[in-house]
């Protein structure tokens, strides 16, 4: 498997990591009480903007091409 190929696993990985928290925090929070259930929905909110930052951020490859050409 080529660098890239690698990261974009590892990448993959990281989302489906947060992404799976995130939904152990929301399925948690529909049993919790208020002052509790705010907290786990805090945390998955975070958990979710993180994976999207993730997502969002180029691989270093990427960086690299664009600062050759």
């Amino acid at each position: 498997m080529s660098r890239v190929g690698f990261k974009t696993m590892a990448k993959i990985e990281l989302v489906r990591f947060l992404s799976d928290s995130a939904g152990d925090a929301l399925n948690k929070a529909q049993d919790a009480k208020p002052e509790t259930m705010k907290i786990l929905l805090d945390e998955a909110e975070e958990l979710l903007a993180l994976a999207t930052s993730v997502l969002n951020r180029p691989t270093a490859e990427l960086i690299e091409a664009r600062e050759a050409a």
